[in-house]
């Protein structure tokens, strides 16, 4: 991530770190400090930390004046609102705004390289998203040890690394670790919830039904109000490792069915009828 940082400095055509650096954990353990300490003293001057709107001009300016943009506790309540947003803020090769007194608005490059503190664990909501964060749960942190360290030696380290041909972005294979070492940071959907609640993997001799995405919604819909999401329960049928299979009904094309068994009587009943 450091590397990628020099990289992204020295590139002004193009993003190049596509990631944010995230430290989770309890409330005060100094993560927002540790995260501020990865600006060199002498460009303090570009760096920002606080809260980000991506759909205001400010964040636009942070992206192209700053350095480091630490998001400070903010970054839950941002994948639940502007997920895609934040994306697309974190990668965007170049900004477009209007600086004060300017008649036009004009393309400037993107120089930020984006970390983040979170309370708790929880704050991916979308699973495919999940490779634009670097998430690192935080138990203890030595500050002033921290405080001790020259970052200028440590970005000269990372320049080294770069001008020596480090390759600083992940392959197919390092994305794929990725993806696993960050179920520990998702958030727990409503969708997949009620999949663990109301429903069963089939073991080979059991009985079983085949269901689409929808038919599970509409299951679902008898015993709860609670708004779903096809996109969020196809994820978490394929997070929890429901077989797909491709079947055609009455002659028709091929759809897609999940093998499934429900749990009867269903589990919602009892809080259905707590609530009449």
């Amino acid at each position: 991530w450091l590397v990628a940082v020099v990289a992204n400095a020295m590139d002004d055509r193009e993003c190049r770190n596509h990631t944010c650096l995230v430290l989770t954990g309890e409330q005060g353990k100094f993560k927002t400090t540790f995260l501020d300490l990865l600006c060199p003293p002498k460009l303090h001057g570009y760096s920002y930390t606080g809260k980000i709107y991506p759909q205001e001009k400010d964040t636009l300016t942070y992206i192209g004046q700053n350095l480091i943009v630490n998001i400070d506790d903010q970054l839950k309540a941002l994948n639940k609102r502007d997920e895609n947003e934040l994306k697309n803020l974190i990668t965007c090769p170049m900004v477009k705004y209007r600086m004060p007194y300017d008649k036009y608005v004009e393309e400037y490059p993107h120089l930020a390289n984006f970390v983040a503190s979170v309370n708790g664990n929880d704050f991916l909501t979308d699973p495919t998203g999940s490779r634009r964060f670097l998430p690192f749960e935080v138990l203890s942190i030595d500050i002033e040890r921290a405080k001790a360290i020259s970052m200028d030696n440590v970005y000269a380290e990372a320049k080294a690394l770069l001008k020596s041909g480090f390759r600083y972005w992940f392959d197919d294979d390092e994305i794929a670790e990725l993806y696993r070492e960050s179920e520990d940071f998702q958030v727990q959907t409503a969708e997949m919830e009620l999949l663990l609640r109301c429903f069963e993997k089939p073991t080979e001799n059991e009985s079983y039904s085949l269901m689409t995405t929808t038919e599970i919604l509409t299951y679902l819909g008898i015993y709860t109000h609670q708004p779903l999401v096809a996109k969020r329960m196809g994820e978490a049928l394929k997070k929890a490792g429901y077989i797909k299979v491709s079947k055609r009904r009455n002659g028709g094309s091929p759809i897609y069915v999940y093998k499934i068994r429900k749990i009867l009587p269903c589990p919602l009943l009892q809080t259905c009828s707590s609530q009449m």
